[in-house]
């Protein structure tokens, strides 16, 4: 039964994750951001500013004492429109009123930080920026093309459920961070089915698509 459980939950955040990645715009209305990529061992890594997301109406929230979460999502995606791998990082912002400073949660495939920083501005140094993230690991597995990167950030995402679907990725992503292929070849049949209308609500959305690059054996080099 327990066994059985697990199972269930596994299959309900996989079916989630999918659908994440689904609502991340790959239109060619989308919006395009040059972002800093960097090659180090089998692992790709990128650096780029999503300041934007806090808002002036988010500035406010932030010193209320309120919690203020955000979810930054991360899909490698090929020439054909393929997502190909699947990065996440959630992060959580609360003023103490008594302490009066900002103590800033950051969760992802490389574990969980927390920092104290006095004011608005540092908080928003941390929280916004993603600084040379290991978004692909096994780079040498993909085939030799040319891809890019769609992201979507939210602020206070409305669904609940999602952030923790993205929660339990994060703690165990399977596949190198988050080899999506075999996890779409076999829920793929189920998404049709599942709608979540709270995904893609959220005080704040930034979402873009980086240049293209090259990656794979010849990329490489």
């Amino acid at each position: 039964m327990i066994a059985s459980r697990a199972i269930f939950r596994y299959l309900a955040a996989a079916i989630v994750i999918v659908l994440i990645v689904a609502v991340i715009p790959a239109s060619a209305a989308a919006r395009k951001r040059k972002v800093g990529l960097k090659i180090g061992g089998d692992t790709l890594y990128t650096t780029f500013s999503y300041k934007d997301a806090f808002t002036k109406s988010i500035l406010k929230k932030l010193d209320s004492g309120l919690p203020t979460k955000m979810v930054a999502q991360v899909v490698l995606e090929s020439k054909k429109g393929k997502s190909i791998t699947y990065w996440a990082r959630s992060i959580e912002i609360i003023y103490d009123l008594w302490e009066e400073h900002f103590a800033i949660t950051v969760k992802d495939s490389a574990g969980r930080r927390s920092t104290k920083v006095k004011t608005a501005a540092e908080a928003i140094r941390i929280a916004g920026i993603l600084w040379r993230a290991p978004v692909v690991a096994n780079i040498s597995g993909l085939k030799n093309g040319v891809y890019r990167l769609r992201v979507l950030v939210e602020v206070n995402p409305v669904s609940e459920e999602m952030v923790r679907n993205i929660q339990r990725w994060i703690s165990k992503p399977r596949g190198g961070h988050g080899d999506i292929e075999t996890r779409s070849n076999f829920f793929g049949s189920f998404v049709g089915h599942f709608v979540d209308r709270g995904i893609g609500q959220a005080d704040k959305t930034v979402s873009f698509r980086s240049q293209w690059f090259t990656l794979g054996e010849q990329g490489n080099k």
